[in-house]
């Protein structure tokens, strides 16, 4: 977001930016955690439930390090949902779908959005309002920064990085105890720490996988939504 913002060329602009930006994240995030909630409880956990993490409250699923990650680098994550996968109907069933739940949420919104993008930018705004473009306006930024957040938090999530949605779904097929996933538990933060920071050395910038790989990515399903939609007009 600090990124866009400098983009601005008045207060008013800057503000338009990221109101939209904040609104994105906002539908990201929540409800990327609501899907893994609900998805938890049809598979027998109702602890997101108990906790009180059903909610559009974003306060319940901020995470500082998560968030600051989406402001400054255009990627992150929010507070886990907790889940009890003792109480899943069926264990292995239930931490698959409950790890893609928030991965793929985000990617039906985007999916979802990216024809009315297309649609927004389409509009001929000549004779409207000051009041009326700048509604357009925020609109268009809006939808533009919630596909690529969402797109952003899935392919992030998908690492296999503990706490990360990826570790999850990995521990699904495999033994939780064997050495892999014990490096995992143990170096996570350290492995996430460092692809970050590669993200800030002016040398190795350009080469950052965490950036490739999130761009790839967008660049990807993009296309893919392009090809879809496009075949309705859209």
């Amino acid at each position: 977001m600090i990124q866009v913002i400098q983009l601005a060329d008045s207060l008013g602009e800057a503000i338009l930016l990221g109101t939209a930006f904040l609104a994105a994240i906002y539908i990201a995030i929540v409800c990327h955690e609501v899907a893994h909630g609900y998805v938890a409880l049809l598979n027998g956990d109702d602890t997101a439930k108990y906790m009180g993490r059903l909610t559009a409250n974003p306060v319940k699923h901020f995470n500082a390090v998560g968030f600051l990650m989406l402001v400054f680098v255009g990627f992150g994550f929010a507070k886990p949902v907790p889940i009890d996968p003792s109480k899943f109907r069926n264990f292995k069933k239930g931490l698959i779908w409950v790890s893609l739940a928030g991965v793929l949420t985000n990617l039906v919104i985007a999916f979802i959005l990216f024809p009315f993008q297309n649609l927004v930018s389409s509009v001929n705004v000549y004779g409207m309002s000051a009041f009326l473009t700048g509604v357009l306006e925020w609109v268009y930024y809006f939808l533009f920064f919630a596909i690529m957040i969402n797109i952003n938090l899935a392919a992030f999530n998908l690492l296999p990085i503990a706490p990360l949605d990826g570790f999850n779904l990995i521990s699904a097929f495999v033994n939780p105890q064997n050495q892999f996933m014990a490096f995992l538990r143990r170096y996570s933060i350290m492995i996430l720490l460092i692809l970050v920071m590669w993200e800030y050395i002016p040398i190795l910038d350009t080469y950052s996988p965490l950036s490739l790989y999130i761009g790839y990515c967008n660049i990807g399903l993009r296309w893919v939504f392009g090809q879809f939609w496009g075949l309705f007009g859209l």
